[in-house]
């Protein structure tokens, strides 16, 4: 089994090469990226619900206390840099250039070069053959990406100090262990491909579209379907670190208590308007009026949330898997 986990390595030496530069890169500079914003030296007292108050310029200076005001504007500026922006994206496409590298001609080139025959019967079974190969990229992606997520999550403390990263919804899916798993889907779904198509550029491509569309649709399909069970009502201004919005009401709340009505009426009734000199001025209520509310998951849920989505992302790559290893062992040689 060792020789052929390295025999892969040797054959994707390429692959295997750019998955590591690529993973430790992006680890390095998002470790950098946290040290430019740790750099600033926000102090604890100058932060707002676990964050630093977003500097905005002379506009909004006058509800920063005047000793937080450099402090958050450079720290503002830090965090809207280039760097950060990079080191914050990259978790968004990284696992999936990772999964789709190693995957798209483990098994395609093969077929493509004609020497899945002889590959074949050199390991006794085409089972045994896909299943060493499949083992072999898991080793390699797997502690690399793994890497990659907690250098991730370490950027996302430092983007907002004062807030554990781990019980907090705020970008989840594009760190952590999320990195490895996409990765681990990417690798999976490329490989079924392969086995499908025995081509190494269509497996490319097809697999970048559903990656994209399984990216894009992830949060509202689970948000939808999979976590409204987990949600408590958030009342009008109110809120609490880390929240997951999943949903909002179907009605409007007053005073923390559900509210009907004409919102025009309502709003009509409590606006005073005056006559001075000739031109009429109105004035609305001080305190906002009826407001929809939100259906959240709270941030103390971060490892439930992950635990199940995590569950669901893993049973699908294993029946990818499954689908990759069926399909070899009935496809032609070519």
């Amino acid at each position: 089994m060792f020789d052929r986990i390295w025999l892969t390595y040797k054959q994707q030496r390429f692959e295997t090469l750019a998955v590591a530069v690529m993973c430790l890169g992006a680890a390095a500079w998002a470790l950098l990226a946290s040290w430019h914003l740790n750099s600033v030296g926000v102090p604890a007292s100058c932060l707002v619900d676990g964050g630093v108050p977003y500097w905005n310029g002379p506009s909004n200076a006058s509800w920063i206390p005047g000793a937080c005001q450099l402090p958050s504007q450079r720290f503002t500026d830090a965090l809207t840099s280039l760097d950060v922006g990079i080191a914050s994206s990259l978790g968004d496409v990284l696992p999936f250039f990772v999964g789709i590298a190693m995957g798209a001609p483990l098994v395609a080139r093969e077929l493509e070069q004609g020497t899945a025959p002889l590959s074949w019967s050199l390991a006794g079974a085409r089972w045994k053959w896909l299943a060493g190969r499949i083992l072999a990229a898991l080793l390699l992606i797997v502690p690399l990406l793994l890497i990659a997520g907690l250098a991730a999550d370490v950027l996302r403390g430092a983007q907002a100090p004062g807030t554990d990263p781990h019980a907090s919804f705020h970008y989840f899916t594009s760190r952590g262990v999320f990195l490895v798993l996409w990765g681990v889907a990417a690798l999976m779904g490329s490989v079924a491909l392969g086995a499908l198509f025995g081509r190494t550029m269509p497996v490319v491509v097809v697999a970048l579209i559903v990656c994209l569309f399984a990216r894009a649709t992830w949060e509202p399909l689970t948000d939808a379907y999979v976590l409204r069970g987990m949600t408590v009502l958030q009342m009008p201004g109110a809120s609490s670190p880390g929240e997951l919005l999943v949903y909002e009401s179907s009605g409007l709340y007053l005073d923390g208590k559900p509210w009907q009505g004409d919102l025009d009426a309502w709003w009509n009734a409590h606006t005073t308007c005056t006559l001075t000199d000739g031109a009429e001025s109105c004035v609305g209520p001080s305190y906002p009026g009826p407001q929809l509310a939100w259906y959240v998951v709270t941030g103390d849920h971060y490892w439930q949330v992950v635990a199940l989505e995590s569950a669901i992302m893993l049973a699908g790559s294993a029946a990818l898997g499954a689908l990759a290893l069926f399909w070899v062992g009935r496809r032609r040689p070519y």
